[in-house]
């Protein structure tokens, strides 16, 4: 094999293997391709081959020099990133699925009404949407009226702690409830009473669990439901003039209130003032009342005025020119008073005042209704409502007879009827004989 011509003469002599750096190879400038060469073991010796390192290769290298700032780095990353997540995440999280969760109102009972304080039953279904189950803490709920805030809350509903996995129920049952804010808790009422749906707000604040991971959350919801929507649906049905009792009631009938809501309510003995147009023509009371989800019908007695409507005939008729024309007596009802066990609550007389229950009284009804009623002698309030339909043992032969002498039979009978008299005790003799004769003649055409 030849000489390396390329080799200084310095370098082949026999003492030149003892130089420093004879091996080194060719120093290699900085940018040059050079920059890519390995050091490779061969059999023969050392050897310089020139080849790119390859992805991991420099992953390794560069770990290996630089191990200790990568792991400084990362243990400043977790010291910062740790307590963001567990103390700012976590409970943002949680907050998220609280306020985008379902309160559904299920069950509402407000019992033994006081001027100061309810029974307050409320249950709701809470609906996290979230697979996992969440434990809550004890939770004390601001129950109030979102335009006036929490801060002026009518009521507080103290929750217990509880799991809560998919569809879970929460809350109070026949909790004595004191009334912290008057103005407001009337507020609600009146709210209940004249919307067909509202809102019960409530706030509160307590702990998660989501395993071990423990945070705050805040509970500020409105639960909406419908409501009583002014009663709508109110009627008078199997209205008639009785024999005056001793307390003065000639008036029984039955009262519809309608609710369709999930809300019972104990409200009381309702005083209400009777109507035609803007004539007080009479009072009216319903006595016990607690109004359930569904239709409610009470027994109704009152009071008319027989001779207030006779002096003011003209106006009557006036104010019901549009309901003759459709066979009813439209009667207007608004409430006086409402007590519970003879103490006034407030907060129901000052809504219920507000509110006029209009009624569409059938006249065909309210006559017959009135002549058996009248001719029946001492039969009970219930022994006349439930023979209502049933005149042959009211009226004797009378019903049997036809033509205008059966109207002059009924009218000379009704007119010779105690009851009857007593009803017109005040009224002109012409008058009433007129009037008598009209209901005869009406109810013959029944």
């Amino acid at each position: 094999m030849g000489k390396n011509t390329d080799t200084p003469a310095y370098l082949t002599s026999d003492d030149a293997k003892y130089t420093l750096g004879i091996h080194r190879g060719p120093l290699i400038s900085k940018g040059d391709e050079g920059a890519q060469l390995a050091h490779v073991e061969s059999a023969g010796g050392l050897s310089l081959e020139t080849r790119k390192l390859k992805r991991s290769e420099k992953f390794q290298r560069h770990w290996k020099r630089f191990w200790c700032l990568h792991l400084l780095v990362t243990v400043i990353f977790l010291a910062i990133f740790l307590p963001v997540f567990f103390l700012v995440a976590i409970p943002a999280i949680s907050q998220m699925v609280v306020n985008k969760s379902d309160l559904v109102l299920v069950n509402a009972a407000v019992l033994n009404p006081r001027p100061d304080k309810i029974q307050l039953t409320l249950l709701s279904a809470l609906d996290l949407k979230i697979a996992l189950p969440v434990r809550i803490d004890p939770i004390t709920l601001e129950l109030f009226v979102r335009d006036t805030g929490a801060e002026n809350a009518w009521g507080q509903a103290d929750i217990d702690g509880k799991v809560v996995k998919g569809n879970t129920t929460l809350g109070v049952t026949k909790v004595q409830t004191p009334l912290t804010n008057l103005t407001t808790w009337e507020e609600y009422v009146h709210n209940v009473v004249f919307e067909k749906e509202t809102a019960l707000s409530v706030r509160g604040v307590t702990n998660s669990y989501l395993g071990v991971l423990k945070s705050k959350v805040t509970m500020d919801k409105n639960i909406m439901s419908p409501v009583l929507d002014k009663f709508k649906g109110f009627s008078i049905s199997n209205s008639g003039l009785v024999p005056a009792r001793k307390d003065g009631t000639n008036l029984i009938g039955n009262v519809s209130l309608p609710n369709p809501s999930v809300l019972t309510l104990d409200i009381g003995t309702l005083v209400l003032d009777v109507k035609s147009g803007d004539l007080v023509i009479g009072n009216a009371t319903v006595k016990d009342v607690t109004i359930k989800p569904g239709d409610n019908v009470f027994p109704l007695t009152g009071i008319l005025d027989i001779h207030t409507m006779i002096e003011h005939l003209g106006e009557i008729l006036a104010s019901q020119t549009k309901a003759l024309t459709t066979g009813n007596l439209s009667l207007d009802t608004v409430t006086r008073t409402v007590t519970w066990n003879g103490t006034l609550v407030p907060y129901y007389t000052n809504v219920m005042k507000q509110l006029t229950l209009t009624a569409n009284v059938p006249i065909a009804d309210l006559v017959k209704n009135t002549v058996q009623n009248l001719l029946s002698g001492n039969e009970s309030l219930t022994d006349i409502l439930s023979s209502a339909g049933d005149t042959s043992n009211l009226l004797g032969n009378l019903t049997s007879s036809n033509g205008d002498s059966d109207t002059s039979e009924l009218a000379s009978k009704m007119k010779t009827s105690i009851a009857v008299r007593d009803i017109f005790h005040n009224t002109h003799p012409v008058k009433r004989d007129l009037i008598i004769n009209s209901l005869a003649g009406m109810y013959k055409k029944l």
